[in-house]
């Protein structure tokens, strides 16, 4: 699948030294840059240091021989970059010329990267996130009326896998794919301790999408202390498991203040967590399953576009609430989410009353396409 960021990607090779690709684990982003290379004829080497091996190796190198190792080609692509302790001083010798090759950095946490060298390359647009294949892009490939078809089995199964896969297959893959991004390998800085309670907190966010969290609710479901809680959830979102969204409030009255909501970045790895496959007519989570890939999509096409509007989601103490609020360019707007359009929403006056220049969206399985695919 042609990703939709190829061709400004590819744009940048030529006179660009340093260019960084981050996106969860699992996707074929390797496979997405050395494809472009070889369509411009160029030549380049692969350094995987997602290979334990040639990691140790290549971390026992002196920084000269790693110049000297990195400059055998015109690209050098390191995959799994931040496993490279020497990352962030091979990349100030590409800005004094010292290496001479193109570096193309593929990230899966770029957390574990140095934030001024992630924040040069964002500010300069030479930053890319690779988010599985979003709606907009499966639309261009398969068509709209597929696709829409498809809307079913988007939501039970995600986006990592084509909608001619078989559902057992599907279902095999991605409960792998989970296992594999929970079980690390992660670094010193993320003190993961044990692996279970990582997998009871992802459980727990699991079991409420959508639904508003406190860090000592979560907490007190799992039996472990605030500040573990909020490090294994930081540890999920630098994963790409997870996408935190906090209480829009302005200390008016009523207004709750001080919790989240947690969206999965992909609704078949959420239901793999909970190892939940059933169709949706025997599900009583339908419309938290619909709240969740909508937002995730909406996400997923406002970064791939770059895009970066401010998220938040709106409740009050008298159970009224906004799913989702989005502010950027056209100022503040408000959604909610029903998957049947005969479920009417009731407006929430509170929120109308103190935002009145917000407009508030229903979103259901009759208007989501302008949601998924408007910029």
């Amino acid at each position: 699948m042609n990703r939709i960021f190829k061709e400004s990607f590819s744009a940048l090779l030529p006179n660009n030294k340093l260019l960084l690709l981050f996106g969860p684990k699992g996707l074929d982003n390797l496979n997405f840059v050395t494809e472009i290379l070889s369509e411009k004829s160029a030549n380049f080497n692969v350094i995987d240091l997602s290979n334990p091996s040639i990691r140790g190796e290549l971390n026992k190198l002196k920084f000269e021989e790693l110049i000297w190792y990195v400059n055998q080609a015109p690209f050098a692509i390191l995959n799994e970059c931040e496993h490279l302790k020497l990352l962030s001083t091979l990349a100030d010798a590409v800005l004094d010329q010292t290496v001479t090759s193109s570096l193309i950095l593929i990230a899966k946490n770029k957390s574990n990267l140095d934030i001024e060298l992630v924040d040069a390359l964002e500010n300069a647009g030479l930053s890319f996130y690779f988010p599985a294949p979003t709606f907009y892009e499966y639309t261009i490939k398969n068509g709209l009326s597929t696709e829409d078809k498809g809307l079913e089995k988007r939501l039970i199964y995600g986006n990592y896998f084509g909608l001619d896969t078989a559902d057992e297959e599907i279902q095999l893959q991605l409960k792998e794919r989970a296992k594999i991004m929970l079980d690390g390998p992660f670094n010193s800085k993320s003190r993961v301790n044990k692996n279970d309670i990582l997998w009871r907190t992802i459980q727990v966010l699991a079991h409420h999408i959508g639904q508003s969290l406190s860090y000592h609710q979560v907490s007190e479901l799992i039996q472990v202390d605030n500040e573990t809680v909020e490090r294994y959830i930081h540890i999920l979102i630098d994963a790409h498991l997870i996408y935190k969204i906090p209480c829009y409030s302005t200390d008016q009255r009523y207004e709750l203040k001080k919790t989240h909501i947690f969206i999965f970045m992909d609704n078949g790895i959420r239901n793999a967590v909970i190892n939940n496959f059933n169709a949706l007519t025997m599900r009583i989570d339908l419309d938290a399953l619909w709240k969740n890939w909508l937002i995730s999509e909406r996400i997923k096409w406002n970064t791939i576009n770059r895009r970066h509007p401010k998220y938040y989601f709106w409740r009050s103490h008298t159970r009224q609430q906004i799913d989702l609020i989005e502010i950027g360019e056209k100022g503040m707007q408000g959604f909610n989410f029903r998957f049947e359009k005969k479920k009417m929403i009731k407006t929430a006056p509170l929120y109308t009353s103190y935002y009145p220049s917000s407009a508030v969206h229903t979103v259901n399985k009759s208007t989501y396409l302008t949601f998924l695919t408007k910029k």
